[in-house]
């Protein structure tokens, strides 16, 4: 309930911020003032005449239906302001003054808030973003006096965190107030990705081909994406359509060496590095160990792969000197 609290709080304070800068213009012009924000069942004299003192506190007439605004008659103000004891009312040459009275509209979201706020007070371990609540039981949004603080009471909760199924008594408090029954469910969601266009397969994937969707958490399959970063700089291992979820066995390392083509042997030994030509023998990522066939010594020998077309081959004395035999 403390974001109704918060809203209403809100409102009360920005039609306070209303109030008092059209009453300082009235006070300036020493006059009724033409247009006037209430919250409450009554309109008073100083709500009329800021200046009005004493008097101020006086009821003048009944307040607009919530959420409604109508028009006073400036001559029938001041004639019940001078009954009241301020001889100074003066209509300053106004024929009416229009009276708003100030509302908050609770509907089904103000409903779903106030219960996961509810569900996130009784179990502390829930992330309230990661709750989407959905009930039914609300016909008509209901209207409340801005002035109300807390205008949605839950009284009752029963909710299952496995099924995610929930009941529960709301309070909606008001004039008029009403006890709603309402029922639903309050699921615990989780971020999930979509691929934002179609991937072709072996494409390298960035951050702006993923899209953040949610699901519930209960239906989370293994594997499935969670983290973005785990899957940004891979490679799609087969073709991936927009808005379907994705899995980490869509993705593997980048191809780095494929099989058949030519690399850069790389020798790295006591501050030297020497280089020579190869052809892979077969295709790999980045950090495999692959066969590799060097083109001048016609020799097979395992490789790392380090970059694109670049593998390192792990030093000893008899490779050394076989290199150096070919150069």
């Amino acid at each position: 309930m403390t974001s109704l609290a918060t809203t209403a709080a809100r409102r009360i304070v920005l039609a306070a911020a209303i109030v008092a800068l059209t009453a300082v213009q009235a006070v300036a012009a020493g006059a009724l003032r033409s247009e006037i924000r209430v919250t409450g069942p009554v309109v008073t004299l100083g709500d009329f005449f800021p200046d009005a003192g004493r008097h101020g506190a006086t009821p003048l007439f009944r307040s607009p239906d919530l959420g409604t605004r109508g028009n006073v008659p400036a001559s029938l103000v001041v004639e019940r302001a001078r009954a009241a004891g301020y001889e100074e009312a003066d209509t300053d040459g106004l024929r009416s003054v229009s009276v708003e009275r100030l509302a908050i509209t609770i509907g089904a979201r103000e409903l779903e808030e106030a219960l996961r706020e509810r569900i996130v007070e009784r179990y502390p371990n829930v992330d309230a973003k990661a709750l989407e609540v959905n009930v039914a039981g609300m016909h008509a949004p209901v209207l409340v006096d801005a002035s109300e603080t807390t205008p949605v009471r839950v009284d009752m909760l029963d909710w299952n965190p496995a099924s995610g199924q929930l009941r529960a008594t709301v309070r909606v408090r008001g004039e008029h107030s009403r006890t709603l029954t309402l029922t639903g469910s309050a699921m615990e969601t989780i971020e999930i990705f979509t691929a934002t266009r179609p991937i072709d397969r072996g494409a390298i994937i960035s951050a702006s081909d993923l899209a953040v969707d949610r699901m519930p958490r209960q239906r989370l399959a293994p594997n499935q994406v969670t983290d973005r970063e785990t899957v940004v700089g891979l490679a799609a291992r087969r073709s991936i359509q927009p808005g379907r979820p994705i899995f980490r066995s869509d993705f593997e390392e980048p191809i780095l060496v494929r099989r058949g083509e030519r690399v850069t042997m790389i020798y790295r030994v006591a501050g030297m590095t020497l280089t020579t030509v190869g052809q892979a023998m077969e295709s790999g990522s980045a950090g495999t160990m692959i066969d590799i066939l060097n083109l001048q010594s016609r020799r097979t020998i395992t490789a790392t792969v380090r970059g694109h077309d670049q593998v390192e081959v792990g030093f000893s004395p008899r490779r050394l000197a076989q290199l150096q035999e070919t150069n």
